[in-house]
């Protein structure tokens, strides 16, 4: 028997009015390499669940260019 495991996204975001920040996982059916395939959907709006305003969200300003 071998030990299994399950692959979980978690995304962070603040929220650009109250400055609170909350996380939200998910569990992808398939992976990839590439960040557009496993990131949210940037066209709709999402509330913080904090003060509960709703925007669209955007990936924060320089993370695509970290070098890890």
């Amino acid at each position: 028997m071998k030990h299994q495991y399950t692959i979980e996204l978690l995304f962070h975001f603040n929220c650009s009015t109250c400055n609170n920040w909350w996380s939200y996982a998910s569990t992808p059916n398939c992976l990839s390499g590439s960040i557009e395939y496993n990131s949210l959907p940037e066209n709709i709006d999402y509330y913080c669940p904090h003060c509960g305003v709703a925007e669209k969200v955007e990936v924060k300003e320089g993370f695509l260019n970290k070098k890890t």
